[in-house]
């Protein structure tokens, strides 16, 4: 699945001028119910949240005998600018380790069963880890362009192809009295995450996301490495509930 940073360029820049030049109607909007991952308009909305968890595993040859299963908070938050452009908020939280993110999105309609979206959002992240004499701690800036194509179904199932590139801005890390940073940029690589979205219970609705990341570095795994000479695939599953 991984396609050069000019490939992922691309994509982004074609799709965004055809959503730009569609000639979709809003009239033909319906929101069947409330969604995260789902490219919707908030014409009537003001916000929408959800709070869930992810879970990535660690690559057994980058990690060896010892693969990782790394649970993760999240709560993220939209917030309607105006009809067609929406601000995303996220935060995925553990203890040892926290990654925040905002940006904007564009959002239409392509049809009435077909929407789009593209954006842009800026990510941090910090953590630190100190045990049995290892003090180390690290933080960096990341940027993550992407593009969103969602499906509607006749039924109440909302289906969602994201793709995001990432791009490293800034890093640095101490271990003990070794300091490092760096403010090299380059491209860090993609993610592709298929998601579904459907209501749940009383009225709350969920969602359930698979998403294959392809990275050089990536900010779960900083205590164990800076990064890689080579994409390394980290399988991520999402699961929240739309509050």
């Amino acid at each position: 699945m991984c396609r050069s940073p000019r490939e992922i360029y691309l994509l982004i820049s074609i799709s965004l001028f055809i959503a730009l030049n569609c000639n979709a109607q809003d009239s033909a909007f319906f929101a069947k119910h409330r969604a995260i991952y789902f490219p919707y308009p908030m014409y009537k909305e003001q916000w929408r949240s959800s709070l869930g968890f992810t879970l990535l595993t660690t690559p057994q040859d980058i990690t060896e005998e010892v693969r990782l299963r790394i649970p993760c908070g999240n709560f993220t938050v939209l917030k309607k600018i105006s009809n067609h452009f929406t601000a995303e908020g996220r935060i995925d939280f553990q203890f040892l380790q926290n990654h925040l993110s905002a940006g904007v999105q564009y959002v239409r309609p392509v049809s009435k069963k077909f929407y789009f979206s593209a954006g842009n959002d800026i990510g941090y992240w910090f953590g630190f880890l100190k045990i049995d004499g290892f003090d180390s701690k690290g933080s960096g800036w990341l940027t993550y362009p992407s593009v969103t194509f969602g499906y509607m179904t006749r039924k109440d199932l909302l289906i969602t192809l994201k793709v995001q590139a990432s791009v490293n801005l800034y890093y640095q890390a101490q271990n003990g009295e070794n300091k490092f940073s760096s403010g090299k940029k380059y491209y860090n690589g993609e993610a592709f995450t298929l998601a579904i979205e459907q209501p749940f219970y009383h009225r709350k609705h969920l969602t359930l996301a698979f998403s294959a990341i392809s990275n050089y570095f990536y900010w779960q795994t900083w205590s164990l490495f800076y990064k890689t000479n080579r994409k390394v695939f980290y399988p991520q599953i999402t699961v929240g509930i739309i509050l």
